[in-house]
């Protein structure tokens, strides 16, 4: 959406390596990276070390341009690695690649910060992160008092809240919906799932993997998206699902933690769980019981990311 005018052209890490003899030297690259993208990392490596350098990225994890930088087949070797990422910093390696950039694109300011520690020479730029203004829903004035959950299912993922606090809004507000979107990863995360099925079944429907057609119709049946985070020690994301909650108008409840303050503001585009069950129930049933409360949060939800949509993310690429 924003480099393809520019005359960007989307290319393959390993088509860029194969070719990197024929990209001339004034060639300008940007590289989109998360934590586990190797690949990126790799070309971004080899393409310094050709004598180009005129390289730009996108940090979706910062401050680490790939995590662990070191990978192996063995279980034991890559937890060794990410040892070596949170308390080596990668013996320097990861500070000496950023520093090495052009530039470096992060999605919030507490992402800028945290690049900035590890890498105090790197040219870092916050942006918010890119929403096609074609797929903001309109303002809704039909929620659906439901609630839902979407993402990773396993231990520490904040699901076993969302279950427990649905139990507690029901014994308000009888009939409410919850609807848990995701799929488990491994045996534990399996035997996880299993074990909430098992306990929570009254109003309570596991959909597992659900497609993003299908995902649409889903959250035009729940209004309230329940994200409650943990806070991250080493990296600050700006969490995806917000932003997929926030475009399509619903009402948001998250916790304040890593970078979420940037996102969302307490009572105004979405609520901040309190981590205390009997607290946030109380609060969660009084907003569902007030139509005119939920058609303002949800207005003001679909503003924050028609705010992203038009920001002018060309003015840096011209």
């Amino acid at each position: 959406m924003v480099l393809g005018p520019e005359g960007y052209v989307l290319a393959d890490p390993a088509d860029v390596l194969q070719n990197i003899t024929s990209f001339s030297k004034d060639t300008k690259f940007h590289v989109q990276l998360g934590i586990f993208q190797r690949s990126e990392r790799i070309a971004i490596t080899r393409l310094l070390k050709a004598g180009y350098d005129n390289i730009e990225v996108t940090i979706h994890d910062p401050p680490f341009v790939t995590f662990p930088y070191f990978q192996f087949k063995s279980s034991l070797f890559m937890r060794l690695s990410r040892g070596v990422d949170w308390y080596f910093s990668a013996f320097g390696l990861q500070r000496r690649l950023i520093e090495r950039l052009r530039r470096v694109f992060v999605l919030s300011e507490g992402g800028r910060d945290r690049v900035l520690k590890l890498a105090p020479r790197a040219n870092v730029t916050t942006i918010p992160h890119i929403v096609d203004p074609k797929r903001i829903w309109p303002a809704s004035t039909n929620l659906a008092p439901a609630m839902i959950y979407f993402g990773f299912i396993g231990p520490n993922k904040g699901v076993d809240y969302v279950l427990a606090l649905h139990e507690a809004v029901r014994m308000i507000r009888p009939g409410t919906q919850l609807h848990v979107v995701g799929q488990a990863s491994g045996a534990v995360g399996e035997r996880y799932l299993a074990g909430l099925q098992a306990q929570y079944k009254d109003d309570v429907t596991f959909h597992g993997y659900v497609a993003d057609a299908d995902l649409d119709a889903l959250f035009g049946r729940a209004a309230h998206v329940v994200l409650p985070y943990s806070a991250y020690k080493h990296i600050m994301p700006a969490s995806g699902s917000v932003i997929h909650a926030l475009r399509r108008a619903r009402i948001v409840w998250t916790t304040d933690v890593n970078v979420m303050a940037e996102l969302i503001q307490d009572g105004e585009n979405g609520f901040m769980l309190s981590m205390d069950i009997k607290i946030d129930a109380r609060r969660m049933a009084a907003v569902m019981d007030n139509p005119l409360q939920q058609q303002a949060i949800s207005a003001r939800a679909r503003e924050a990311t028609l705010a992203m949509a038009n920001y002018p993310y060309r003015q840096h690429f011209t």
